[in-house]
């Protein structure tokens, strides 16, 4: 079977950024699919782009093939990336028909969040009769909606809204990546039982997941020098990005509460860049904060050995209505596959971190409330801190991308018809 991925934003390992489809396509390999990974040139948030003039240029990186599709550079979130937005889906479309003339996919797979790639991938899969699956990482234009000043009346709004509902209903299958996703199809009225012309039978349901085989053995083989991870303290740490929307002012804060409280056993250790770092380091240094480190982003591979050395793992963040759909972050998985406790302060629903009993929420917006949840962990009994732990471990493997790769196959085999 030859299955075509196209995300704008799929990213080889070696260069973080999101590795889902690259897992997919490793695993598959192993049941007869090969997989072509179509993805723009331009990699986001990094200085690099594979684009060597021509339209497309086809890289094999590790048995997985990527074409890396015409797209010009761009810097932040500003007007290039915007234009980003038209560029890939155009040249996308171009690079398909060419493609299409010496080798025809059994399926496509349309990843968004950027609606009009997947919306021409999808055009393309039913001109020419090919079974397409729509992936859905996020809801657009509703996250639009809730996190700008643009409202649902807004013009081009409403033409998006039209144009998602238009993917969802011409999409052979649809796949969320948060367990909530039929919610917001219900949410909307579309269903066919709310007098909506969408079929719920063809949702299916993938979060984002971890290479568990890799975890034990990265965190052997990829180690880094650092007295703070190997301290006698209690290890907080957080991995990922530094930004406003990622909340790390409240583990200042956190640190600021416990330093109050005359708590000196505990270190919270970060490492990520980001927008918001600079202000943060200097906002600890000000308070004469010993408790809380800033460390720089490290490549992926080191995070095992990272987490390897917490004793808990923590991510914060802000309200946001969009969580009651579910959270597809990657670090969560990250943080199962350490087999270590895990603190959030995300209301969310279908919460994993509740469902497997492999940590804790704690109230929102709230640095009293994170500082009593590590302490709650720190002076948890041996039984119920080994509980969590296992439990994490537990998680892990059922979001191992080795099985999440079964439910795909079982969905390709579907449109396939077989058995």
């Amino acid at each position: 079977m030859k299955l075509w991925i196209v995300n704008h934003y799929a990213i080889p390992p070696s260069l973080g950024g999101l590795n889902r489809h690259y897992y997919f396509s490793k695993y598959l390999k192993y049941n007869g699919v090969h997989t072509r990974i179509l993805s723009s040139s331009k990699i986001h948030n990094s200085e690099v782009n594979f684009n060597a003039g021509d339209l497309y240029t086809v890289k094999n990186v590790d048995g997985v093939e990527y074409t890396f599709i015409k797209t010009s550079d761009y810097t932040g979130n500003g007007f290039g990336r915007i234009f980003s937005f038209i560029q890939f889906p155009y040249n996308c479309l171009k690079t398909l028909k060419i493609l299409f003339k010496n080798e025809k996919p059994d399926v496509i797979y349309a990843s968004s969040p950027e609606l009009f790639s997947t919306a021409v991938a999808l055009k393309f899969g039913l001109k020419h009769d090919i079974p397409t699956v729509v992936e859905i990482r996020d809801l657009w234009p509703e996250s639009v909606v809730e996190y700008t000043k643009l409202t649902r009346n807004n013009p081009v709004i409403k033409v998006l809204y039209r144009l998602e509902k238009w993917i969802y209903e011409n999409a052979s299958r649809v796949v969320f990546t948060f367990e909530g996703g039929t919610d917001y199809i219900k949410m909307k009225k579309w269903n066919k039982d709310s007098g909506g012309t969408i079929d719920l039978e063809k949702f299916r349901y993938i979060n984002n997941g971890v290479e568990v085989k890799k975890i034990d053995q990265y965190a052997k083989e990829f180690t880094i020098e650092d007295s703070d991870l190997l301290s006698d303290k209690f290890k907080v740490v957080y991995t990922g990005s530094v930004r406003k929307v990622n909340s790390i002012g409240l583990l200042v804060d956190a640190a600021k509460v416990l330093k109050e409280n005359a708590v000196d056993d505990v270190s919270i250790i970060i490492f990520g860049d980001g927008t918001e770092k600079e202000d943060l380091v200097n906002k600890a240094k000000e308070l004469n904060l010993t408790n809380i480190v800033f460390k720089n982003r490290v490549d992926k591979k080191y995070i095992p050995y990272i987490l390897s050395k917490s004793d808990l793992n923590i991510f914060v963040g802000q309200d946001d209505a969009m969580n009651k759909y579910g959270l597809s972050l990657n670090k969560l998985f990250d943080y199962m596959a350490s087999g270590k406790p895990i603190l959030s302060n995300i209301e969310s629903g279908y919460d994993n971190i509740r469902k497997y009993g492999c940590g804790i929420i704690v109230q929102s917006n709230s640095a009293e409330s994170i500082a009593d949840g590590i302490l709650s962990i720190k002076t948890s009994s041996n039984k119920e801190y080994s509980r969590m732990c296992n439990q994490s471990k537990k998680a892990a493997e059922d979001f191992d991308y080795e099985k999440l790769s079964l439910k795909l196959l079982n969905i390709l085999n579907e449109l396939k018809g077989v058995q």
